[in-house]
């Protein structure tokens, strides 16, 4: 059960979500001027993070996958890489159905800007309460690559995570 808890953390981990207001970058990182271009991605990724953070608080994993491209692949720790928008509601509905979030407080570290993507890096907190045993926290760090898209939203194409904690706890 525990693996499945550490997969689940890491699932959950990897979609950089932010409760609203708590994505802020952590301390000495600055967020580029509004003058830059960066600024725009970080605060729609930001908007899209909040979004993906209140699905996942009401349990509703088809509109929290829907922060992901179609042709997504998300790869978390102790898992298969989830590829593709099926897999990826799939495996948030599995994960919804066994624990509730308590807390998770992603914070954006850094936005660069290539093109039409944006590469976010960040870090964590959260804590999860299983269905059945006790909450488990995490913290950890995340690598998201986000693609713009033609109707001007962000999507996030490819997604990684893992835990500060050591193996097992």
């Amino acid at each position: 059960m525990r693996g499945r808890l550490v997969m689940i953390a890491a699932v959950v981990l990897s979609f950089a979500v932010a409760d609203v207001g708590a994505q802020k970058p952590a301390p000495g990182v600055k967020k580029p001027a509004a003058t830059d271009p960066a600024a725009a991605a970080w605060a729609a990724i930001e908007k899209a993070n909040a979004a993906f953070a209140a699905a996942m608080k009401r349990g509703d994993a088809a509109a929290a996958a829907s922060n992901y491209a179609a042709d997504a692949i998300v790869m978390l720790p102790n898992a298969p890489a989830m590829h593709g928008m099926a897999a990826i509601t799939a495996g948030l509905a599995a994960m919804l159905k066994d624990i509730t979030f308590t807390v998770f407080a992603p914070s954006t570290e850094s936005v660069i800007l290539a093109g039409d993507l944006a590469i976010e890096t960040g870090s964590y907190q959260m804590g999860m309460k299983p269905k059945a045993g006790p909450e488990m926290k995490d913290t950890g760090k995340y690598l998201t690559v986000w693609k713009h898209q033609a109707d001007g939203s962000w999507k996030i194409i490819r997604d990684i995570d893992n835990s500060d904690l050591p193996v097992g706890k």
